[in-house]
């Protein structure tokens, strides 16, 4: 093996900031002359070390490195800054610091990658709340009931990088459950793969003060009734296979198989509801009986997070496409394409400014599941846990447009505007690490392919789009399991504005 050229200069001084990444064989010069002549330096890597690890494999950590043994090295190379982000992405570490030192020989580098681990059994996600809801179809009363979902992952199972997860919707007339192995790099260290399966036993809430047909009497004739929603009545459970990989150490894919049996066991034989000035008939976007959901995801993430928990600096991108056919044995052909993207930025006084943006379309025969749901645009209704609907109230519609009457829809956007305030940050090791103030505001949209595109008819100016203002305010809290955010813009949500 040739090694790679050899530093012509030495200099016994190093300015360079603590944690920088440093020439090992202090290559130095003055002026502009400096960066001419460390652009030009390269050296042989003899190898790649990790220290600080106690519970992840070495080799794991090596997996996230884009170098091999006997390749040259570039000090300047960006893909080692690259690098100490890919692998604070994972959740693993609290730190990671890159650096390179002398080899055995003159010309050759040892990658030192040296890691403070965190704990990697983390509750991700711990919701509770109150919900507004209907006990049955020809009840117009409406209840609150308490309801609690979590999701638990070991985010690297026996130091391996295995991920599994749990999650669980526990509530008086909804129930769920997750299982999800992700398994990263297993086929020639660079191809991943996922299983998953799930149950869910739901309800969906359609319509604002429809109208629906009920049993009247012992016989079956026709009936309607005035109720506060129309509700479906389903179970829902399939699996999960799939595969993924790196592309770099920020940009990776995953593509997976989704089979979904799904059994309607109660609905409205019919139901219509005002939408503006005309009657329309709603559409429960689900085939009565039991029907076969079979489709494949694409997905596509960007991740350069300095932080996945909260997260200070970085950009995280991420674009899925699902497909249903029937040539896979779906009773359901259709496509949705959505995207979301949000960038953070760290001002000089340490405060965080986030913007985010999130677009989606479905077409098709789109099952209910896979549509938009106003809960997931909006931050005044508790969003869909486990893909199921928690609460039965309308949208907002502080604006006073017709979104008022899309619970439900094909297109979909927001964008919106975050700030965070940093009022408690770790002196120790253990216990809390950090406290945020968070405020957001943002404007969405959720409409129907089929809605004119004039708007809906009985609206005037600008209330003829489905528009709509959100807002929440709370905290966040970094543990060492897991970041925990208490919000009160569902709470708010409860007041008729």
């Amino acid at each position: 093996m040739v090694p790679a050229p050899a530093p012509t200069e030495e200099s016994g001084n190093d300015d360079r900031e603590e944690g920088e990444l440093r020439d090992p064989y202090g290559v130095a010069s003055e002026g502009g002359q400096a960066d001419q002549i460390s652009s030009q330096v390269r050296y042989v890597l003899e190898g790649i070390v990790v220290i600080g690890n106690k519970r992840t494999k070495a080799h794991v950590v090596r997996k996230f490195v884009p170098l091999k043994q006997g390749e040259f090295l570039d000090p300047e190379s960006p893909e080692l800054e690259a690098t100490e982000w890919r692998l604070m992405g994972t959740g693993w570490f609290d730190s990671v610091d890159i650096r390179l030192e002398r080899g055995a020989e003159h010309g050759y580098v040892v990658l030192v990658v040296e890691v403070k681990e965190r704990n990697t059994v983390v509750i991700e996600q711990l919701v509770a709340g109150l919900s507004e809801g209907v006990r049955t179809t020809t009840d117009r009363g409406r209840t609150l009931f308490p309801w609690l979902g979590f999701k638990i992952t070991e985010t690297n199972l026996a130091g391996l990088g295995i991920r599994l997860s749990g999650t669980a919707l526990v509530s008086e007339f909804q129930q769920g459950g997750r299982l999800d192995l992700r398994y990263p790099k297993l086929i020639k260290n660079e191809y991943g793969i996922r299983f998953g399966t799930f149950f869910l036993n739901g309800r969906e809430f359609y319509g604002n003060n429809p109208l629906v047909s009920v049993p009247c009497g012992m016989l079956t004739c026709p009936g309607t009734s005035i109720v506060t929603n129309a509700v479906v009545r389903y179970r829902r459970g399939g699996f999960m296979v799939g595969t993924g990989k790196d592309f770099t150490s920020k940009l990776r894919y995953s593509l997976d198989w989704v089979g979904d049996i799904v059994s309607v066991l109660d609905r409205p034989e019919a139901a219509s509801e005002m939408r503006g000035n005309d009657i329309a008939p709603i559409d429960f976007a689900i085939q009565d009986g039991r029907s076969f959901v079979s489709s494949l995801r694409f997905a596509l993430v960007f991740d350069k997070r300095d932080d996945p928990g909260i997260t200070k600096e970085g950009v995280i991108f991420r674009g899925v496409v699902t497909a249903g056919t029937r040539f896979l044995g779906s009773d359901y052909d259709f496509l949705e394409l959505e995207a979301w993207v949000r960038r953070w930025w760290r001002l000089p006084w340490n405060h965080t400014i986030r913007i985010g943006a999130f677009g989606g379309a479905a077409f098709g025969n789109t099952p209910f599941f896979y549509l938009f749901h106003i809960s997931d645009l909006t931050d005044l209704i508790p969003s869909r846990f486990l893909e199921m609907q928690l609460d039965a109230r309308p949208p907002p519609n502080l604006l006073g447009t017709s979104i008022e009457n899309n619970f439900l829809g094909e297109l979909a956007w927001r964008i919106d505007l975050g700030y965070n305030v940093p009022v408690y940050e770790r002196v120790r090791e253990r216990g809390l690490r950090e406290i945020n103030l968070y405020t957001l505001i943002g404007l969405l949209s959720l409409a129907d392919l089929r809605d004119p595109r004039t708007g809906v008819s009985g609206y005037t100016g600008l209330s003829r789009f489905p528009i709509d203002l959100t807002f929440d305010v709370g905290f966040r809290f970094d543990t060492r399991v897991g970041v925990f955010q208490v919000g009160f813009s569902t709470l708010l949500g409860f007041i008729r504005l």
